[in-house]
């Protein structure tokens, strides 16, 4: 698989607008998807370690573009990195979307799995505990709306089941042993 290097990474967030509120949290997130997948792998499992450092990087850079355009942010990046010469790149940026990552289940691949439950692990730009980021989703957008409420519940036990199967894989409990989870 292809890559953008970091330069073209940069140029991307910078061409979409991320701002540096969504770079803090994107480098909180890529701390723990590494964390975690470096872990998995001194474990025995292959994990592409790239892969889930340049997803953990780019999985929101779309985030503020969408949000200005009513928009997709992992549908628009997987067409913004494909149309740059990363099509494979792109797919696995378009799984960060909950959709996509339900959908496919147990064929959801393992980066995939690691990058989004990093994701669900940072707060702003810090390291929380699944509980208390359920609890800041709930209380920040599960109140504009019933159905947003519904989305939000409804990812949580499937949220809290692929944490015990990370954390099992990487033999680490769900303080992160060895990240600073209370920073």
């Amino acid at each position: 698989m292809k890559f953008p290097s970091m330069p073209e990474c940069e140029a991307l967030m910078a061409e979409y607008g991320a701002p540096e509120n969504v770079r803090k949290h994107t480098a909180a997130v890529r701390r723990v998807a590494n964390f975690l997948a470096e872990k998995i792998s001194a474990k025995g499992a292959k994990v592409d370690l790239e892969l889930v450092d340049k997803a953990a990087l780019m999985h929101d850079f779309m985030k503020l573009y969408c949000i200005k355009n009513n928009c997709s942010h992992t549908r628009e990046a997987a067409k913004v990195l494909s149309r740059k010469g990363y099509p494979e790149f792109g797919y696995c940026i378009r799984q960060h979307g909950l959709e996509e990552i339900i959908k496919f289940g147990s064929d959801t691949p393992l980066e995939t799995k690691i990058v989004w439950y990093a994701d669900k692990r940072v707060t702003h730009d810090r390291i929380v505990s699944l509980r208390e980021r359920y609890d800041y989703l709930k209380e920040t957008y599960g109140t504009k709306s019933g159905q947003k409420m519904k989305e939000i519940v409804a990812t949580e036990s499937f949220s809290f089941g692929l944490e015990k199967e990370l954390l099992a894989l990487a033999g680490v409990t769900e303080k992160l042993e060895g990240l600073d989870a209370g920073q």
